[in-house]
């Protein structure tokens, strides 16, 4: 199952089970916890995929770092403004 609100929905029933079968709680709950991280994982993935992070773009994307303003200002033969 690849949908976290459908994980969550499982992990619901088994905690359900677990309080309606006391004799095998042990085995409902560990489902239950099984569910609940494999929701947090797809959440998590989700994220991640939407949500690449500042490195994904690759170092240096701004216009007008140090080292773009240095080398222009000594292309033109004049002292860098950074300096």
């Amino acid at each position: 199952m690849n949908d976290p609100i459908g994980c969550r929905d499982m992990e619901l029933l088994c905690r359900q089970r677990a309080t309606l079968n006391a004799q095998h709680s042990w085995k409902w709950l560990g489902e239950a916890e099984r569910w609940k991280d494999l929701a947090h994982r797809e959440t998590a993935s989700r994220f991640h995929a939407e949500h690449p992070g500042p490195m994904a773009m690759g170092p240096n994307t701004m216009e007008g770092d140090r080292r773009t303003i240095r080398r222009a200002s000594q292309v033109e033969g004049r002292n860098s403004p950074l300096e």
